[in-house]
């Protein structure tokens, strides 16, 4: 199995939150304080990552992995 990189979290989380965290915060349900701690490097639990995958159209793992996963393909781990 891949090994999760929460520094990827953050860059990730980053480029979708951008300059709207408010926003973001809003269309997701999340309290504010709760985003900047996850644009500060906190991972959030799987249910709010389930939530952020389905509101930008990217899968979990792009959010966890330094590698690009298609969009509906599964991450492998190397055999």
């Amino acid at each position: 199995m891949p090994n999760i990189d929460p520094n990827v979290f953050t860059r990730r989380i980053r480029e979708i939150v951008q300059d709207e965290p408010k926003a973001f915060a809003y269309d997701l349900g999340l309290s504010l304080s709760a985003v900047y701690n996850y644009l500060n490097g906190r991972v959030p639990t799987v249910d709010v990552l389930f939530r952020i995958a389905r509101y930008t159209g990217q899968p979990m793992e792009w959010f966890l992995l330094d590698a690009e996963v298609p969009a509906g393909e599964p991450v492998r781990a190397a055999a």
